[in-house]
């Protein structure tokens, strides 16, 4: 082979090896952004669901009428200690 082609062999693979390093480096920079689309992913869902689904959003207004506000809100503190709670169990299980 001529110097030329050697030279340019030993050219692409420092390329190669350096975009290898570099998109390993791209990955590990953008896993912390993997979490929060995970959680915008889900709330799209959430909100799409609930747009095929009005009747949903109608019975719980409908039960929130039918509860009286504070009564509503009564149940609300407990579902959201209840939520929590499941959370932290949760995370002192291992992240399940």
């Amino acid at each position: 082979m001529s110097k030329r082609l050697i030279e340019l062999a030993e050219r692409r693979e420092r390329l190669v090896a350096l975009a290898a390093s570099q998109r390993s480096e791209f990955s590990s920079n953008l896993a912390p952004l993997k979490i929060g689309c995970t959680i915008a992913d889900k709330g799209i869902m959430a909100v799409r669901y609930l747009q095929q689904h009005p009747a949903l959003v109608a019975g719980g207004v409908g039960l929130l009428v039918a509860l009286r506000p504070r009564k509503a809100i009564g149940w609300l503190r407990r579902g959201w200690f209840a939520w929590r709670m499941v959370q932290k169990l949760r995370q002192r299980l291992g992240g399940v």
